[in-house]
């Protein structure tokens, strides 16, 4: 166990290592540019983390990071669960299968600025837009990594089920469930950062309120920083929020390991 633990620490440290690394030619390369360019196109890193700073202690800011995420987890709660048990029903159901993944398929071909256009028809412009928009792009996503993960059960392991008389619930319950974790782990992370781009692009399009807003706010006003700082709030929030899903199954594991 304790090796374990220590392998798993120096896993987190190297990659811990290779992010600063990362930031650090980033940030270079960034700073070299922005001598080049003028600030309106291209602000160095010093100017924008002072507008990042300035945005931060804003009396709204957590206020608009707050409409945000509001909009962003309705939208991913619900194509969370629907395609969930879409991609489980296609997956259990051969007849049912026929009929729904073309659909999927379908519906995962539209692009995402047309499902935009529609809904700010649809919902107007109050937000209403941007969770649809979240809700409709990411939903297909995630039915379609159940069904996958469907696919790709071992069928042994089912046939073993049925041998030791397993019923239909238990098989669900202690082959298939815990086969598909690991294809749902995959759709959700998938989903949260595509969920990120999605609600950002609704709330720039159809949205006076939220980062989206801001956003829109910083390039009307010709203030080229304040973009690139709510870029950057918004890649720190893409980035925590799938952490927080990682460690939470991490810790999953780790208690199921112990019981």
């Amino acid at each position: 166990m304790k090796l374990s633990i220590t392998n798993t620490n120096r896993k987190d440290n190297n990659g811990h290592k290779d992010i600063i690394i990362s930031i650090s030619i980033i940030l270079m390369l960034w700073k070299v540019i922005s001598m080049i360019y003028s600030p309106l196109i291209l602000p160095s890193p010093k100017l924008t983390i002072d507008s990042l700073i300035t945005i931060i202690k804003e009396e709204n800011f957590f206020q608009e990071v707050g409409i945000t995420l509001k909009r962003l987890i309705v939208g991913l709660c619900g194509a969370m669960l629907v395609g969930s048990v879409l991609g489980f029903i296609i997956g259990i159901n051969k007849k049912v299968k026929r009929i729904l993944e073309p659909l999927i398929y379908i519906l995962q071909s539209i692009p995402p600025i047309l499902f935009m256009t529609l809904a700010m028809i649809w919902f107007g412009l109050d937000g209403q837009a941007t969770i649809f928009i979240v809700f409709i792009v990411t939903l297909p996503i995630m039915a379609i990594s159940i069904k996958e993960g469907f696919e790709n059960i071992d069928l042994k392991l089912i046939e073993m089920g049925k041998i030791f008389n397993f019923s239909r619930y238990k098989i669900i319950k202690d082959i298939i469930i815990p086969s598909l974790k690991t294809y749902f782990k995959s759709g959700l992370i998938i989903l949260i950062g595509l969920g990120w781009k999605l609600v950002i692009m609704g709330e720039v399009l159809s949205s006076g309120t939220g980062l989206g807003s801001q956003i829109t706010e910083g390039r009307l006003n010709l203030q080229t920083d304040r973009v690139f700082a709510w870029g950057i709030v918004i890649i720190f929030l893409c980035y925590l929020s799938q952490k927080i899903v990682d460690y939470g199954y991490k810790l999953i594991d780790y208690k199921g390991k112990i019981t």
